[in-house]
């Protein structure tokens, strides 16, 4: 009797909605879970009759479940602080490998294995691109991404440094200005650099006249400032006096008035009328002395340095560590022209091999790194591309599905980029549980690449995606498909009394 059949197929369609509703409601907490609704077709029609115009009469013959529709929609993100957890904002899914085929899921409650490999709370491998030194390769095969736990990362021997720094030009001459660079041999060591920055300076013209008792020193311009070794000048020999010569060098006009105040008695001093030579003239009485220094006299906008390493690191030859830096008259480097290479230490005491390094003074935009304005001579920043060898502390995934490695030197290294899978039909996937998806022929072929790339979402470390179900939605459906079963089960007891009335009128 058909009165039955179309109840029990809206028992049947209730009961899978009512399931439905339930599966939901049991993974409100499930990492990544996607709630699913169920939806009804009508059956067939069966024509009983038709109507004076000649249109058919049809009664419906029940109902059916048409889908159980998945909602793909994104749940809240959640933040763990757990490194390997990660989260999906947008489309995709991270691919995993059980057995040796792939599937897909939206749970990144991921974790790492006792040989370090970053696998699923069930055990399968999570898939992306391998790197090979650092370098992720995206047109590799996808490979199951290794934490290298308990590993040990090679020093890298320091090839180049550099110095940004300002050396003032109002310096006092003879001043040493020193910098210092921590650099790395081949076996991790460290040896600190020491660059000693000084005035260039070449020597006065200084001539003496026996005869006469007289020295002469000439300088380039009147302006230039002269350094005496010994910082005075003893003048006379029948009464000595030593004369001060400041540390801040004195121009020769500055130092005939200094030695003319001290008055010795028959030594005299004058300046051409052009200020660039300096007579020095003694008597027969009290003649000059012999310890008169040779002065030096300082060239403008012109450094010397000088690049040493503490003597007990090396025993052997060194090669190009000493040098001249020539600035402009607006304080910009001007000379060397390019950045010095070839710098060599032999030798090292650690049995390291030799240190060769080059020193950038340029960057890579061809600015110079050292200024000569008068400001204070500092160093800005260091910086040197060598390291020690260090061990595995953590790691840390980041937005585009990169895993970095961080060593206790300091360093970090990728050693692979999670794979993000998409397909064209979402609701085609097959669900296998445990939160993973298989593609089929309805879904489509999976395309995989990296986070942020082709319509794939980001990657967020540290993080969880939370299960997307509604409460209040469940509700009201559970409200909604249990009034709908209890109308259908009302159908069969109404049409159970009828049949039993029937039976009675037999009787």
């Amino acid at each position: 009797m058909a009165s039955f059949s179309i109840p029990l197929t809206g028992l049947e369609a209730d009961a899978t909605s009512l399931n439905t509703i339930a599966n939901n409601l049991s993974n409100m907490n499930t990492t990544a879970f996607k709630s699913q609704q169920t939806s009804f077709q009508d059956l067939f029609y069966q024509q009983v009759g038709s109507s004076g115009s000649g249109d058919p009469v049809l009664s419906g013959q029940g109902v059916a479940v048409s889908a159980n529709s998945t909602n793909y929609t994104q749940g809240s993100i959640s933040s763990t602080g757990v490194a390997s957890d990660v989260a999906l904002t947008g489309n995709g899914f991270f691919v995993v490998n059980n057995g040796g085929v792939n599937e897909y899921t939206r749970a990144g409650n991921f974790q790492t294995s006792q040989s370090g490999n970053l696998i699923t709370s069930n055990g399968m491998s999570v898939m992306g691109y391998p790197a090979t030194n650092g370098v992720v390769n995206t047109n590799a095969p996808l490979a199951p991404i290794q934490i290298p736990v308990g590993a040990t990362e090679s020093p890298n021997p320091s090839s180049n440094f550099s110095l940004n720094m300002n050396l003032n030009s109002s310096t006092i001459p003879g001043t040493v200005v020193p910098a210092q660079v921590t650099l790395y041999d081949s076996l991790g060591n460290s040896h600190v650099a020491t660059v000693d920055f000084t005035q260039a300076t070449t020597p006065a013209i200084g001539t003496y006249s026996g005869a006469a008792d007289t020295y002469t020193y000439t300088a380039g311009a009147a302006s230039d400032l002269m350094i005496s070794p010994t910082n005075s000048i003893t003048l006379g020999t029948t009464t000595p006096t030593n004369v001060a010569i400041p540390a801040a060098g004195e121009t020769l006009t500055q130092m005939a008035a200094s030695i003319n105040s001290a008055n010795v008695p028959g030594i005299t001093a004058s300046v051409s009328a052009g200020g660039t030579t300096l007579t020095v003239t003694g008597t027969a009485s009290n003649t000059l002395s012999a310890t008169v220094p040779l002065l030096n006299q300082v060239t403008p906008n012109t450094w010397n340095y000088s690049i040493a390493l503490p003597a007990s690191d090396y025993t052997g030859a060194t090669a190009n560590t000493t040098g001249t830096l020539t600035f402009n008259s607006s304080g910009q480097l001007t000379s060397p022209a390019a950045n010095l290479s070839g710098i060599s230490f032999a030798g090292m005491t650690d049995g390291a091999q030799n240190m060769n390094f080059s020193w950038n003074m340029y960057n890579s935009s061809g600015n110079p790194l050292i200024t000569q304005v008068a400001s204070p001579s500092a160093v800005a920043s260091t910086s040197q591309n060598g390291y020690a060898s260090g061990t595995y502390q953590s790691f840390n995934i980041g937005s585009d599905g990169t895993v970095s490695v961080q060593f206790s030197n300091g360093q970090t290294q990728s050693v692979g980029q999670l794979a993000v899978a998409s397909v064209n039909n979402e609701q085609g996937l097959q669900q296998l549980g445990g939160t993973n998806y298989a593609t089929t022929l309805a879904s489509g072929q999976a395309t995989v690449g990296v986070a942020g790339s082709g319509g794939r979402g980001t990657i967020q470390g540290g993080a969880l995606e939370q299960s997307n179900v509604n409460i209040s939605n469940e509700f009201s459906n559970l409200i909604v498909a249990q009034s709908a079963y209890q109308a259908n089960a009302k159908s069969i007891t109404t049409f159970d009394t009828i049949e039993q009335a029937t039976i009675s009128m037999v009787q």
